[in-house]
């Protein structure tokens, strides 16, 4: 691959690299966002999971997307290169996307999140970085617009993606099939265009010039420290130490390479960049720059929820009108606009078009503006984007409180809250990106930036163990199935009428939804009415809150039966409490953080 080196004569103009990483980018985050919006409801809706194990999946799954640009920056800084890294890990992740297509059960449903996570997580932090490299000290006052079109692909692919592919999903004549299939074809487009700017774009080598086959052996022993990881999760089921001891070992590796006898037998570039990354001001920025991370892995721990997961979960319930356009009803000529109702997983559409309004508001208007009173740096931007991502989930919690209730809550609402979010995501997100970028040495700037994305990582992992703490399990004496289906259990205290309760494993008994079809009894139900006498709750629907039709019997001491510990607005309050807590703490952590900024020098 020929390198383009930017000339003193285009310092004034963009990178010619840059629109094939910009169309490369809009394809790519079409595809992840496309199939990320629908694995709740997929779930959910075919597979028949509860809400927390569902939130909890498509977390786990988040969490590993966002983990494995650890591998893909170390493949990239030591052996490939950004370029050859990202074509090879992107046919993984079209691998992916294709099983889930053509699947249909839960394994190949873990197989091809996996094979997903692995190739979209390898290319993630090589993509980013990418733009930057496109620049020398000459010409990088035209970064931060980089990042900004690089940021505005990613959201007008994923609004575009997050809006179509719940169509197909819901379309009796598409499903599944159709709805992970899309995304698979534009990430097929996405490594396509990105191979065809292969001549335009400036290349920061890697250490390593003759690898080998290497880089296999370097990859099967992190995939080796990985299902020691998995092991124990197996044992602990907890998704977030599961994680640190994934980095745990990790660390370990870096000790033991670089301390040990182990050293000469590994190749001296390996060893070279490990020396780099982890010792003298390779370190020192590492460190500090994983305090940060630490922080900004609970805005994501927030921020995600938002992105198909517990926000989609609170838009199904059929007490939130989701009728964009109902206050147009009774207005002459657009009844047919007022009857237009959007489907649960294509409310987070908005996010991306909020972020498309609110880059140039905030860049153009509200940065300069407020910069003429006080000096605005990254870190006050974060630090303001924290508070206000905690106002975000107390808007959510009110609504939950009202649907709980039995109250009707029209989607504006939610609207308005993925409003204050989006605010807070060009805040946090957008700042942070750029950040990481200029305070990491050029020989990491792939590493540095797979640190960014780990804390999104964290978060999720997180969000995952929240979701499977917080289920308490039941015992359940009887199923008493017909018109009304009651669930007897040793006790009821402390049971509220909306509370959410989930069956699993409920073989033989049936019931009839509102469509008339015949399904499992599984899945995450509410409690309509609770008889303390006779120590049973009654069920609902959990979309209709209609009472449940079944029929058939089974053994209910062979039946899986949960609640869950945060019930109702609890579950959004606990996070706005803990995104708030962190706020705080960064305002004194970010009194003493030091900066420095590294860009690539002028080659002329």
């Amino acid at each position: 691959m020929n390198s383009t080196s930017i000339s003193a004569d285009n310092t004034a103009r963009m990178p010619s690299g840059i629109p094939f990483i910009v169309v490369n980018e809009f394809a790519e985050r079409f595809c992840y966002y496309g199939v990320n919006a629908i694995l709740v409801q997929y779930m959910i809706q075919f597979l028949h999971f509860g809400d927390a194990k569902a939130t909890s999946w498509q977390a786990m799954f988040k969490s590993a997307a966002y983990f494995f640009p650890l591998l893909g920056a170390m493949v990239s800084d030591i052996f490939l290169a950004k370029f050859k890294t990202i074509i090879w890990f992107s046919l993984v992740y079209i691998a992916g996307c294709t099983l889930l297509a053509l699947g249909g059960t839960a394994e190949t449903l873990v197989i091809g999140m996996f094979l997903m996570a692995f190739g979209t997580g390898g290319i993630k932090p090589c993509v980013s970085t990418n733009v930057g490299d496109q620049f020398t000290s000459a010409n990088q006052h035209l970064i931060e617009r980089a990042f900004s079109y690089f940021y505005f692909s990613i959201n007008l692919g994923s609004s575009i993606s997050i809006y179509f592919c719940p169509e197909l999903l819901d379309r009796p004549n598409y499903g599944p099939k159709w709805a992970f299939g899309m995304p698979a074809v534009m990430m097929a487009l996405a490594t396509l265009v990105f191979w065809m700017g292969r001549k335009q774009f400036a290349v920061v080598p890697a250490a390593m010039k003759n690898p080998g086959l290497k880089p296999l052996g370097f990859i099967a022993v992190f995939m080796a420290m990985l299902a020691v990881s998995v092991v124990i999760f197996n044992i602990t089921h907890n998704f977030l130490f599961a994680l640190f001891t994934m980095l745990l070992q990790l660390a370990i590796a870096v000790v033991v390479c670089l301390k040990t006898g182990v050293r000469k037998r590994l190749p001296i570039e390996l060893v070279q960049w490990l020396e780099r990354s982890f010792t003298g001001e390779g370190l020192s920025v590492v460190g500090r720059l994983s305090l940060l991370y630490l922080f900004i892995a609970i805005f994501w721990a927030l921020w995600d929820q938002s992105n198909g997961n517990s926000w989609t979960v609170q838009a199904q319930s059929g007490l939130m009108d989701k009728h964009l356009f109902g206050f147009l009803a009774g207005v002459p000529g657009l009844a047919n606009l007022a009857t237009y109702e959007m489907l649960p997983a294509q409310l987070q559409v908005v996010n991306g078009l909020y972020i498309l309004v609110m880059i140039p508001i905030f860049t153009f208007g509200i940065y300069p503006l407020i910069g003429r009173f006080v000096r605005i740096t990254p870190l006050r931007k974060i630090g303001v984007g924290f508070f206000i991502t905690a106002a975000s989930f107390v808007i959510v919690a009110w609504i939950e409180q009202r649907i709980q209730n039995g109250h009707v809550v029209s989607l504006w609402w939610q609207i308005t809250a993925y409003g204050v979010l989006s605010a807070s995501e060009v805040l946090v997100s957008i700042t942070g990106l750029e950040y990481s970028y200029k305070q990491a040495p050029p020989v990491m700037k792939s590493f540095v930036m797979s640190l960014f994305l780990l804390s999104t990582s964290v978060g999720n992992a997180l969000t995952a163990t929240v979701n499977d703490l917080m289920v308490r399990p039941l015992h359940a004496s009887q199923i008493e199935t017909g018109a009304e289906t009651w669930v007897t259990l040793d006790k009821v205290d402390g049971f509220v009428t909306g509370q959410k309760i989930d069956l699993a494993a409920t073989a033989g008994i049936k019931t009839t939804g509102i469509d008339g079809k015949t399904e499992p009894l599984e899945g995450t139900y509410l409690i309509g009415e609770i008889d303390t006498a006779a120590h049973r709750v009654k069920l609902l629907d959990k979309v209709d809150r209609k009472s449940v039709v079944s029929e058939g019997a089974t053994d209910a001491m062979k039946a899986e039966v949960s609640t869950y510990a945060l019930v109702g607005p609890m579950y959004f309050l606990f996070f706005a409490a803990l995104m708030g807590g962190i706020a705080v703490l960064f305002i004194f952590f970010a009194m003493r953080l030091k900066e420095r900024t590294y860009v690539r020098e002028d080659a002329n």
